[in-house]
């Protein structure tokens, strides 16, 4: 026999069913779980909560931060105002070789005794790197030798100007002596006579009349770019080799034969001159090495006029005719 259901299971009954049909007619609404679920952490409005939860926390001690940043500020601020060391004492200057360091010094005398700051600047860059652009300026409009100076203060109580001077690097012959020139073939100063101790490129045809901070007009200026590229092969081979004989003094001309081919001419001391015949290559510093140990050994090279030919795998010194043989060199 079966037993009747009391009328209160049957309201149970009936309250479940209601709140079960009514949890799924508010599914893909606000709340797409059933009430006795919590959220799952992985939906779009759990993600937007963490991250708003995030930033919140993120920027709720900013005014504090702020304050702090203030103060430090402030304290470094008093520092740069009364510290002594940040007071110029001392000026120092390194570089000058044709400009006289007392003259340079002048330009920043008046910032002896003073705070750093003031007349500091003249872009971002020289800011930053605590320079002074106006005195940088001045330096280099005064004296066209000088190819770039550098006044910037060194703590503690110190103002360093660097100056970096144009060099002299080659001669040409010019009307009335010969012309000085830099790696820019700008040049510096008109020679009336060899007082220097530089090569002179010979073979070069020079248009209109050469004048002092002027770019020298030739005919060809690849050869100036050629024989400026060797010299500098020259000057770095003389810088890394200090013990052996010094080749920019001994070589008294060059002439370009064609292309990165040269002759060197090395005089004598009895009379005559060495024909040095050299490539400007890669092998160009082993070429040198071999020259400057040929140079310092005088006993394997006779001391007559000839051609010393480096320019092929084997080096071969030639006397002119009816001095001698031929000797061929290999490297040391």
């Amino acid at each position: 026999m079966m037993k009747r259901s009391s009328p209160k299971n049957s309201r149970q009954k009936r309250e479940g069913s209601l709140r079960n049909e009514d949890d799924l007619r508010n599914r893909g609404k606000a709340d797409p779980y059933p009430s006795i679920f919590q959220p799952s952490p992985f939906t779009d409005e759990s993600r937007r909560k963490r991250a708003k939860e995030r930033r919140r926390r993120r920027f709720a001690g900013w005014p504090s931060r702020l304050l702090v940043l203030v103060a430090l500020l402030l304290a470094l601020a008093s520092l740069l105002a009364y510290l002594p060391q940040f007071y110029i004492e001392t000026i120092t200057v390194t570089g000058t070789r044709m400009t006289d360091q007392a003259v340079i010094k002048a330009y920043a005398e008046d910032k002896e005794g003073e705070h750093f700051l003031p007349k500091m600047g003249g872009s971002a860059i020289r800011f930053l790197s605590l320079r002074y652009g106006s005195i940088e300026e001045e330096i280099q409009a005064a004296y066209p030798i000088v190819r770039q100076a550098r006044v910037r203060f060194r703590f503690p109580s110190t103002l360093a100007i660097t100056v970096e001077e144009k060099v002299e690097i080659l001669a040409i012959r010019v009307s009335g002596g010969y012309a000085l020139i830099d790696r820019d073939q700008e040049v510096l100063r008109i020679a009336e006579e060899p007082d220097f101790a530089l090569p002179v490129l010979e073979g070069v045809s020079v248009l209109g009349q050469a004048t002092g901070g002027g770019l020298l007009k030739v005919e060809d200026p690849t050869q100036l770019t050629a024989a400026s590229h060797l010299i500098a092969g020259l000057i770095q081979h003389d810088q890394a080799d200090t013990s052996g004989p010094q080749l920019m003094e001994k070589i008294r001309q060059i002439r370009q034969i064609a292309g990165s081919l040269f002759f060197l001419f090395i005089p004598l001391s009895q009379g005559g001159e060495i024909r040095v015949r050299l490539e400007d290559n890669r092998l160009l510093q082993d070429k040198l090495a071999l020259l400057s140990y040929l140079l310092e050994r005088e006993d394997l090279i006779p001391q007559t006029a000839g051609e010393l030919d480096l320019s092929g795998e084997t080096a071969y010194f030639r006397p002119d005719a009816g001095e001698g043989q031929v000797t061929g060199f290999t490297e040391p």
